[in-house]
């Protein structure tokens, strides 16, 4: 006659397995993260090769930035980066991160993203880059480098339209990991450095924060992915975002970053 397991048997196998998922959850998270990264990557390489092809169209000009046309309503949904992208039919989830796929639903501070959340137009004006009519709005995890417009300057002058005016476009940001559509983030220097957000998840991003913050995210580890202007796509370091070239005069230095 068979005879079942004692409460003791029960209980040791129990203990064992409850062992054995806490020393295999962290490896399926980390297995996640990995997997979230090299699907972001993949976006963005898709992102780079449609700005590209503008780009080679358009004899290395420059986009022209825009936000709001007022009449026709439908002329800004058209431009600037989004409506690049999605006459190179690049949209939708190819604009989300898999870590920050969610857009925020903080009308609050206009739809502002974080670490985990998309930045959405959602609030944005009608009749904007960002928001076409009450139903119909774009949400992404990216942000593009501002600097890269006719009126950005880019190179540290202002009249600099074209991108034969960079300088190493294998370090020159296009796409990134962002809580806000684009960022123009004001130089420093080793003396004087830019101040650093008070925490890397993004929860002190506001419309009155300073531009850099908004790409200082703790998104993968502690870096974003970045597309640069040669169509190649990596993962950055926080802390050597500032090395990159995002303009001509752009000091080449180390932020001092908190923990997360």
């Amino acid at each position: 006659m068979s005879r079942g397991f004692t409460l003791v048997e029960l209980l040791t196998v129990l203990g064992l397995v409850t062992l054995l998922l806490a020393l295999l959850l962290p490896v399926f998270g980390k297995v996640r993260a990995a997997a979230n990264s090299t699907a972001c990557l993949a976006n963005l390489r898709q992102m780079g090769t449609a700005w590209t092809l503008y780009t080679t169209e358009s004899r290395g000009r420059l986009m022209h930035y825009a936000w709001l046309t007022p009449d026709p309503q439908t002329q800004a949904w058209d431009l600037y980066w989004p409506g690049v992208l999605d006459a190179g039919h690049v949209r939708g989830p190819i604009l989300l991160c898999p870590s920050a796929s969610e857009p925020s639903e903080n009308e609050a501070n206009y739809g502002y993203g974080n670490v985990t959340h998309a930045w959405t137009g959602k609030f944005s004006a009608i009749g904007s880059v960002f928001r076409l009519n009450d139903t119909t709005h774009r949400d992404s995890s990216y942000g593009y480098n501002r600097y890269l417009t006719a009126e950005g300057g880019f190179a540290g002058d202002s009249q600099a339209t074209n991108i034969t005016s960079a300088r190493s476009l294998s370090d020159l940001p296009v796409f990134f990991d962002c809580a806000v559509a684009d960022v123009w983030p004001v130089n420093g220097s080793a003396q004087s450095p830019v101040k650093p957000p008070p925490n890397l998840r993004g929860d002190q991003i506001t419309s009155r924060a300073s531009e850099h913050w908004n790409f200082l995210l703790a998104r993968h580890g502690r870096g974003i992915n970045v597309c640069m202007a040669d169509g190649s796509a990596r993962w950055v370091h926080l802390e050597d975002m500032y090395s990159l070239g995002w303009r001509r005069d752009w000091a080449k230095y180390r932020l001092n970053l908190p923990a997360r």
